[in-house]
């Protein structure tokens, strides 16, 4: 499988850490990277299968990624 990154370059930091996105090569899939989620904090734990994870990013770097 092979991935590109997408993420818009004033959401990219030095060093990883940061959120980012990849696009997945051929696919209509994305890759997101992002802050770890208290699933039952926020009342998701229902909502999240046991091999996923929730994942917090900014809404600003969708609206630039899919802006284009």
């Amino acid at each position: 499988m092979k991935v590109k990154e997408i993420t818009p370059l004033n959401f990219m930091c030095v060093g990883g850490g940061c959120p980012t996105v990849f696009e997945i090569v051929d696919e209509n899939k994305l890759v997101i990277v992002g802050s770890k989620v208290n699933i039952k904090k926020i009342g998701l734990a229902k909502r999240v299968g046991k091999d996923e994870e929730a994942v917090i990013v900014d809404k600003e770097m969708f609206r630039q990624i899919f802006e284009k």
